[in-house]
């Protein structure tokens, strides 16, 4: 949920402020939750078959580059692409939720409050919720380490979450970064 920045918080992006990286994790689980839940506030909409068609027809515009880091290393994009397509195809239908536009969930858009919550800024838009929890996932690994997601996740709820569908949303957003490609959102 967008709301107004506490002049208080911390951006969870400044490596100068010392943050506990498992209460990190774990607040931004419960607030990523309490998120999810609540009804999309907005008229845009995140498609994932759309974006993985986009993703896709963007991999395979280019040559097809190989993945030179991360979980992906060796891999080409255009299998990549590929199996993300596939996967989405094969994955059932799921309630959207409020989630953030942007490619990348940026840990500077995530602000720590003094009372221990936090508050995600930035313009949202339904979606899977999956492609929340796949960002969140991977900046946090990338600003503290791998040992943090499973507190994340954990605190999130892993019954609500699909592993082959946020595995798929986290490929999706690997390729759209190399690829340079935004979410396509609807207004719907």
């Amino acid at each position: 949920m967008a709301g107004p920045a506490d002049t208080e918080g911390i951006s969870l992006s400044d490596p100068t402020v010392p943050i506990d990286p498992e209460q990190a994790a774990r607040a931004l689980g419960r607030t990523l939750a309490a998120k999810h839940t609540a009804t999309p506030s907005t008229d845009g909409r995140v498609d994932l078959a759309v974006f993985a068609s986009v993703v896709r027809a963007a991999a395979e515009a280019e040559d097809d580059a190989i993945f030179d880091s991360g979980p992906y290393l060796d891999r080409s994009r255009h299998e990549m692409a590929r199996l993300a397509v596939e996967t989405v195809t094969a994955l059932p239908e799921t309630d959207t939720a409020e989630v953030a536009i942007t490619p990348g969930l940026d840990l500077g858009m995530v602000e720590l409050q003094r009372d221990g919550s936090m508050i995600v800024l930035g313009d949202t838009v339904a979606g899977d919720r999956h492609l929340d929890l796949a960002r969140a996932a991977v900046a946090l690994a990338l600003r503290f380490g791998p040992a943090v997601v499973a507190p994340f996740l954990d605190t999130y709820g892993l019954d609500d979450i699909d592993v082959r569908r946020l595995d798929t949303c986290q490929l999706l957003g690997s390729i759209a970064e190399e690829v340079g490609v935004a979410e396509p959102v609807d207004a719907s």
